[in-house]
């Protein structure tokens, strides 16, 4: 084998390498909702002793995620709507509707620009990011309705 032959071989062996770390990268990068799955019913989760109803996945896991792109079915987008106007209503909503306060939003079950921009507003006032979409971030740091309905307790 000459020394150009071999120069070559190995610089295709490394791009060979750097192209298959590439792929690696590229395919294995996604974000963290496209993991979580979504919300499709409503639990009550017990905490000291109180109980809040909260959203959950199909398999009863807490860890899962609405967003106006992939709204849940319109029983826990509603459960939201709910949360929101009950523990937070008299937030504004954020732009373009900050003219208009949570408690105003309507229970409706469509995840739509309202809700979303009611949800961004939670989210400003709960200190995580403003995104628009509720995950087990936003879960965490959310207040829900206590199973009677009387009042808002902290999920943590």
């Amino acid at each position: 084998m000459t020394k150009t032959t071999g120069v070559l071989r190995r610089a295709g062996v490394g791009l060979a390498a750097m192209l298959m770390a590439t792929i690696g990268a590229v395919a294995s990068t996604g974000t963290a909702a496209a993991a979580t799955p979504l919300c499709e019913k409503v639990l009550a989760r017990s905490i000291n002793g109180i109980a809040i109803y909260v959203p959950a996945a199909a398999n009863g896991s807490q860890t899962c995620h609405i967003s106006r792109s992939q709204a849940a079915n319109t029983t826990i987008v509603r459960h939201l709507q709910r949360t929101m106007i009950k523990c937070y209503g008299a937030l504004h909503l954020v732009s373009p509707y900050q003219d208009e306060k949570i408690v105003n939003l309507t229970a409706d079950g469509d995840f739509g620009p309202r809700t979303e921009a009611a949800l961004k507003a939670v989210q400003r006032n709960i200190y995580v990011t403003i995104d628009g979409s509720y995950g087990p971030i936003t879960r965490d740091a959310m207040r829900f309705i206590k199973t009677d309905g009387s009042i808002c307790y902290d999920y943590r």
